[in-house]
C-alpha cells in the first residue's frame, strides 16, 4: 500500500513540475492555441474599366483564369472616333471575370473584367495584449498548415487598425463584464504556385519576439 501511494504521490510531482516548466516556457498546448491567429487567404481585385471612347467590343483576346502581363493585349474595340484600339493589362496579374463579349457596346468607364493581381493578403484579428509585439512593414512568418506538404512563406504587415465593432469580444471577470479590444491587422505576400485564395493561413505569435 505504502509502495503504490509513494508511486502516485512521485507521478503527481513529475507532472505538477513538468506542467510548470512548459507554462513558464509558453509551450503549453493552451498557449500554443492562443499563439495561433488563423484567417482565409485572399487575394487582391481590380476592375478594369474601359477610358476610350464609346465603341463595340471586337475581340476578347484572354479567358478566365488565363495569366497576364503588364501591356498584353487584353480586349480590341472599334470606335467611330479611334478606330480599332487595345486595351492593354495594366499589370502582371491574372484573369478572374470577363464582364463584355464581342459585340458588346461599351462607353467610357464601363467595367471589362476583373483582374486578380499576384498579391495575396490575409486579415487577422490580434488582442490588444498582443499587438505590441507587431508593427507596419514588419516581416512576418506565415504558415499554410492544411497544405500535404506544410508550407511557410515571409509576408509584411500591411496595416494595423481598429477591428469593427461586431468584432470585439466580451470577456468575463469577477465584477461584471469588460470589452476586450481587438485589431485588425492585414499581412501582405507575394502570390506563390503552392497557395490559393481561401486557403487558411496562419501567423504564430509566439515565433515573434519583441
Amino acid at each position: 500500500m505504502k509502495i503504490k501511494t509513494g508511486l502516485y504521490i512521485g507521478i503527481a510531482i513529475v507532472l505538477i513540475v513538468g506542467g510548470a516548466l512548459l507554462a513558464v516556457k509558453g509551450k503549453d498546448a493552451v498557449s500554443q492555441a492562443e499563439s495561433r491567429k488563423q484567417g482565409i487567404l485572399d487575394a487582391e481585385q481590380k476592375t478594369l474599366l474601359y477610358q476610350n471612347s464609346p465603341g463595340s467590343i471586337v475581340e476578347v483576346g484572354v479567358a478566365v483564369g488565363d495569366s497576364i502581363k503588364q501591356g498584353e493585349v487584353l480586349f480590341k474595340v472599334k470606335s467611330a472616333e479611334e478606330g480599332e484600339t487595345d486595351v492593354l493589362a495594366p499589370e502582371d496579374g491574372s484573369v478572374n471575370r470577363i464582364i463584355v463579349k464581342p459585340g458588346d457596346q461599351i462607353q467610357q468607364g464601363m467595367p471589362m473584367a476583373i483582374l486578380q493581381k499576384n498579391n495575396f493578403y490575409t486579415d487577422l484579428y490580434i488582442q490588444e495584449s498582443e499587438i505590441q509585439k507587431l508593427e507596419v512593414n514588419q516581416s512576418i512568418s506565415v504558415h499554410f498548415p492544411y497544405l500535404e506538404h506544410p508550407a511557410e512563406v515571409t509576408g509584411v504587415i500591411a496595416s494595423i487598425g481598429v477591428a469593427p465593432q461586431f468584432a470585439s469580444l466580451r470577456m468575463s471577470r469577477e465584477k461584471g463584464q469588460a470589452d476586450l479590444s481587438m485589431f485588425l491587422v492585414r499581412v501582405a505576400m507575394d502570390a506563390n504556385a503552392d497557395l490559393l485564395p481561401g486557403m487558411t493561413a496562419e501567423v504564430k505569435l509566439d515565433e515573434i519576439t519583441d
